[in-house]
């Protein structure tokens, strides 16, 4: 379950708008919910960056990711999601995760146990 209250998760199926049609969900969406579905309920977004690539064959888009825990047993969620993240098979509706990494891991214990994680992740349109 999504427990982040600065950024709303993305809805599994968007409400429709006055128009009668639901809002596009981004692969970016995609690829958040599945981190969270890895990530478990403590984890928190605190950052999501996304910036369009491109290559002579393919399109798609790289996002970063930072995502918070804080508490003992959310550390060790972020620690599972570390290890995990490389072998964990993802699959986004509409792009292929050319490139999934850790990036970035922090942890402090004291005051409050704490942990950030920043991941990266390439996307190619499908």
């Amino acid at each position: 379950m999504w427990r982040n209250t600065d950024t709303p998760r993305p809805a599994a199926r968007p409400a429709r708008t006055h128009s009668g049609h639901r809002p596009r969900i981004t692969t970016g969406q995609r690829l958040a919910q599945a981190l969270f579905d890895r990530a478990g309920p403590l984890a928190r977004l605190a950052r999501h960056g996304e910036t369009q690539w491109a290559s002579a064959t393919f399109t798609g888009s790289r996002h970063t990711f930072v995502l918070r825990f804080e508490s003992a047993e959310a550390v060790e969620a972020a620690e599972a999601l570390t290890i995990a993240i490389g072998d964990a098979d993802i699959a986004i509706q509409g792009a292929l995760i050319a490139e999934i990494t850790v990036t970035r891991f922090t942890q402090t214990l004291l005051p409050h146990p704490q942990a950030e994680i920043e991941v990266s992740a390439l996307l190619l349109d499908q």
